[in-house]
């Protein structure tokens, strides 16, 4: 992985400074303080929701503002490693973090819009916002006038606990461009009827894996995935890969451990250092995104993530099989000095064979796959 820039160090933390943050100083302990930001999250993202209404009509997947509400939830969990839930709370930093993050991703909503997303859903029934829209001649009300001031105000106290830094980079953006093309490496495979080692199986395969499906249970599992500290504990470019294997692990029903070794292959998409080696994954990287794995799997048991997402990850077995792992985007071609690095690792790159046009079909033989069901293909926002 490339070096992580100064800029970017200040805001990757040990584990060990989640259990010395001002929220704990002032007797909050870590597992409500990390609900806590979780409920601030999902009350973004409520009332981006509610404001994008105003601005777009219904649209229930609010796919306009995606980007803002993971750049909103990494300042969320950043803000509060310098500044304490006691002295912030959930309902106030919800709204202002929705407005900086949505001007930080050019994706502007009028605080106006949020002003009254937040009437609506934080005051009692019948307290009226302001719509000059419809009447120009209107006054704002009281309320109204309280919300905007106090947004406002707090937006620069989080300006300056943030540093004034808003560069955000997220996961999702890097997963995308390092799956771009597998369609057309998977469909080669699938239209010859080779299976994942490059033996013809004489039958044509329906690919389950495809970019299309990883494009839209990855938004859902980066969505998720950013209501735990894992932004602002582990670079972007080991989210994003931890990601792709945990999309793997789900659509194929093999244990994540198998999956990290396929998504190993493309390791290099992801500007990771990793290899294989018979059925172990080895790299410069391989402790970092192997730490990362597990923080997500503990992270959607303890139910921090979403709880649906357990019943497609399947447990890892007591012995580990001595067979060897089918691959997924490569074939099985003879070492050489350019796909060997040292110590005889076999390089994740995908390689294909010209001469015969084969690529991988990537369904594991002998395995019944289950495919991902619609409930959990979903955006990730809450109402």
């Amino acid at each position: 992985m490339r070096d992580i820039r100064p800029v970017e160090k200040q805001w990757l933390f040990a584990h060990s400074a989640l259990n010395n943050t001002p929220s704990l100083d002032d007797g909050i302990d870590l597992q409500t303080e990390l609900k806590r930001r979780k409920v601030i999250i999902e009350y973004m993202r409520s009332l981006a929701l509610r404001a994008n209404v105003f601005v777009n009509g219904d649209d229930p997947e609010c796919t306009r503002l995606r980007g803002s509400m993971t750049v909103g939830s990494t300042l969320v969990h950043r803000f509060y490693m310098r500044r304490s839930l006691k002295d912030f709370s959930e309902k106030l930093i919800a709204p202002t973090i929705l407005f900086l993050a949505t001007k930080i991703e050019e994706e502007p909503l009028k605080l106006r819009h949020i002003v009254n997303a937040c009437i609506a859903k934080f005051e009692p029934q019948g307290t009226r916002g302001w719509y000059p829209d419809n009447n120009p001649h209107e006054q704002p009300p009281r309320e109204y006038r309280t919300w905007e001031k106090s947004i406002l105000a707090t937006e620069e106290v989080l300006l300056e606990a943030l540093c004034f830094d808003m560069a955000v980079d997220q996961p999702y953006p890097t997963l995308l461009r390092s799956v771009s093309g597998l369609d057309e490496i998977i469909s080669k495979m699938s239209s010859n009827g080779i299976d994942s080692n490059g033996i013809e199986t004489g039958t044509k395969s329906k690919e389950k894996l495809s970019e299309g499906r990883i494009t839209e249970i990855g938004w859902t599992v980066t969505s998720e995935s950013s209501l735990s500290p894992l932004s602002i504990l582990y670079p972007v470019p080991i989210i994003s890969f931890v990601i792709f294997t945990i999309i793997i692990s789900m659509i194929d029903q093999i244990p994540p451990s198998q999956g990290l070794w396929n998504a190993s292959e493309l390791s290099e998409r992801f500007g990771l250092d990793l290899g294989r080696k018979g059925n172990d994954v080895l790299g410069h990287d391989l402790d970092m995104v192997k730490a990362c794995l597990d923080d997500l799997i503990r992270y959607i048991n303890q139910g921090l993530i979403l709880d649906d997402l357990k019943k497609y990850i399947v447990e890892e077995p007591e012995q580990q099989t001595e067979e060897p792992y089918p691959k997924r985007f490569t074939l099985d071609v003879a070492p050489n000095k350019e796909n060997l690095g040292t110590n005889g690792v076999l390089h994740g790159k995908i390689e294909i064979d010209d001469d015969v046009n084969m690529t991988t079909n990537g369904i594991a033989q002998n395995t019944e796959s289950t495919a991902i069901t619609d409930p959990i293909v979903k955006n990730g926002t809450s109402t």
